[in-house]
């Protein structure tokens, strides 16, 4: 089975809606193909931090408005079935019309999860890139200072926006300095913090949303993230070290 057709399956062969010989080739194709096997990753992982974050019922407004048209009362039994056939032509317009919208706002629900799980899968191996990218230069930084206030400035004029920087020495997180990187078809700051004989990159950039956000963390390609928006600005902490140091940054932040 080719990639491009592997791609129009893998939504449904990972909700195991395929037939038995249908998923034999999917599965094998993934076995052999890194690139296909790291998308089908990164749905799966979206998908359990999504079903994660839990459900929310539906305000008790719209459920009183639907039950409401479609449980519309009967006609009376004694009424000939001629006037109930009559009363239920009329009434199906709207009924149709309230099924509609229901159909499409699910629709459009789909398609914008299925943007946004796009987006952010793109998001997670561009960010991956960059960290080990900077891993593999002589040094990860342009700028080499352990103090907060050497290093906020050298942003001005290379950024449009001000990074949060943070002397964590006392931590145990000293700053190595920082550098410009490329995400996302956008320049980002890249503040360097070490923890022993381990590199972390915490990206930032303005956050298109800007309301505060509580840290989410995943891990991608072998690598612990945290990502987090904190005063319009969108922070991203990559490294191969635990979570739960990665956590403890992320929470001087």
């Amino acid at each position: 089975m080719r990639c491009d057709r592997v791609s129009d399956l893998i939504g449904v062969y990972m909700d195991q809606e395929l037939d038995i010989d249908a998923r034999r080739e999917v599965a094998a194709h993934l076995l052999g193909c890194p690139k296909c096997s790291a998308v089908g990753d990164d749905i799966g992982r979206m998908s359990r931090q999504i079903a994660a974050m839990g459900r929310q019922p539906a305000p008790g407004r719209l459920t009183h408005s639907v039950c409401k048209v479609l449980d519309s009362p009967a006609a009376d039994q004694t009424t000939p079935m001629r006037q109930g056939a009559i009363w239920q032509a009329r009434d199906w317009p709207q009924r149709a019309a309230v099924l509609l919208l229901a159909c499409g706002a699910t629709a459009v629900a789909a398609v914008a999860m299925m943007s946004y799980m796009a987006s952010m899968a793109t998001l997670y191996r561009d960010v991956t890139a960059a960290h080990v990218r900077s891993l593999l230069q002589e040094s990860p930084v342009q700028v080499a200072s352990s103090e907060a206030h050497s290093v906020k400035p050298w942003f001005t004029g290379r950024l449009e926006f001000a990074p949060s920087v943070k002397d964590l020495t006392a931590e145990g997180f000293p700053l190595a300095g920082a550098r410009l990187d490329y995400i996302g078809d956008r320049r980002v700051a890249a503040l360097v913090y070490r923890r022993r004989l381990h590199v972390v990159n915490v990206f930032a950039w303005p956050a298109t949303d800007g309301a505060d956000s509580a840290p989410r963390d995943f891990v991608h390609k072998g690598y612990n993230t945290v990502t987090w928006i904190r005063g319009g600005i969108a922070y991203w902490a990559i490294s191969d070290l635990n979570m739960g140091e990665l956590r403890l940054l992320q929470s001087q932040f």
